[in-house]
């Protein structure tokens, strides 16, 4: 099993942490945005229950106090309605406390605050005067009453209406959690087109990866099979040639497996200078490959072959001594077969085998007849050492 790079892990440990971040910052910025909205909704609410409670209480303080005044009244009820106000005052105070956004509203704190410091005022005439003075309570009636006046207008004008300071105000505050939750969720957009974009990455990559040999990077088995199947489906004209690398259990043997890689990352380059550029070129086992040349002219392939011959002049330096390489080959046109993928693979592979055997270095074609006479002898024939005419599985060092 292919493992993933290290910095890929810790890529998806972080985008994994932060899309958890993300939605459940989006999700507490939700809550707090409805929490707000609710609590301004109640906070307005209760501020407008309890002004109207004590303005109630206030024209019923007055009404007793002018019918005091006038004589249709004791003193009882009168101070029962003073005592019933004056009880008022800690519950009014402490709910309009807790309304944010009626303290910040200049002047009504101020007011209400001015108008329990009068009621407070009215205490020792009211309770403990016997007979309360008249003219001192006719004046102090008179003043709450504009008190209360003041009161109510400020309400209007400051809270009920939908343009008033406190409306504005909550409003500001409702649009500001708005605010952070619609840029956390822009910033999830974000964050989901970063993930749609790795994973199409990361998904090409995969793909790359099964398309392709981990070691050498030619087409991997699979994706060659696939070809060669889709070739044959699609009545497509093309050669199929087998390769057998000679000697490599040789150099697994004298030098090890790395430089077994090493002798196969060789010749993978040599494909892709030569044969990949017309065609599929795939491993398809240890030191086996194809080539799937889209081609059913054996003069192009014979020509393009010994350009790959030519290539392999090349040694691969393993250990400080130059290891000439040594291809046995077998090969087939699809056409002869019917596109029949499977018997095609066996007679290129059975090409390919006597080839090996013959230790030759051309071409065995699998049809005798497809053999490109025309072609002069020597045309297709790169020229070599005698020293590397030798095909024997021993190692040979120039």
């Amino acid at each position: 099993m292919t493992k993933l790079p290290k910095d890929l892990n810790s890529k998806g440990a972080i985008s994994t942490i932060l899309g958890t971040i993300l939605i459940l910052s989006i999700a507490l910025a939700t809550a707090n945005l409805l929490t707000t909205y609710k609590q301004i909704n109640l906070q307005r609410q209760g501020s407008l229950w309890t002004v109207i409670q004590l303005d109630k209480e206030m024209d019923n303080t007055l009404f007793d106090a002018q019918q005091y005044i006038n004589g249709y009244v004791q003193e009882k009820s009168l101070r029962t309605s003073y005592e019933v106000l004056w009880s008022r005052f800690p519950v009014t105070i402490s709910n309009l406390k807790k309304d944010e956004f009626l303290i910040e509203i200049t002047g009504l704190s101020k007011l209400v605050n001015d108008v329990f410091d009068h009621v407070k005022f009215a205490e020792p005439m009211i309770l403990e005067s016997k007979p309360i003075d008249k003219a001192e309570l006719n004046r102090w009636t008179n003043k709450l009453n504009v008190m209360a006046r003041d009161i109510n207008q400020q309400f209007l004008q400051n809270i009920v209406p939908t343009h008033s300071q406190y409306t504005t105000k909550a409003a500001s505050k409702i649009i500001t959690n708005a605010a952070i939750l619609l840029v956390l969720i822009s910033v999830f957009i974000l964050y989901l087109g970063y993930l749609l974009v790795t994973l199409r990455k990361e998904r090409s990559r995969n793909l790359h990866m099964l398309a392709h040999d981990t070691l050498t990077g030619l087409y991997s088995r699979d994706f060659t099979m696939k070809a060669i199947d889709s070739y044959c489906d699609n009545k497509h004209p093309f050669t199929l040639l087998a390769f057998d690398l000679n000697k490599f259990k040789a150099v697994n043997d004298t030098f090890g497996h790395h430089a077994g890689d090493q002798l196969l990352i060789h010749l993978a380059e040599k494909f892709r200078n030569t044969l990949s550029k017309f065609g599929i070129v795939g491993r398809t086992g240890g030191d086996e490959f194809l080539w799937v040349a889209e081609s059913a002219d054996l003069r192009i392939i014979e020509q393009q072959y010994v350009l790959f011959l030519n290539e392999l002049e090349d040694p691969c330096i393993i250990a400080g001594k130059p290891i000439y390489l040594h291809i046995s080959t077998g090969g087939g046109v699809a056409a002869d077969y019917n596109f029949h993928p499977t018997q095609l693979l066996e007679r290129v592979d059975q090409a390919m085998y006597q080839a090996k055997s013959k230790q030759i270095k051309e071409i065995v074609w699998e049809n005798q007849t497809r053999v490109p006479t025309a072609a002069k002898p020597n045309e297709s024939k790169p020229k070599v050492s005698a020293k590397r005419a030798s095909r024997s599985e021993e190692l040979e060092y120039p």
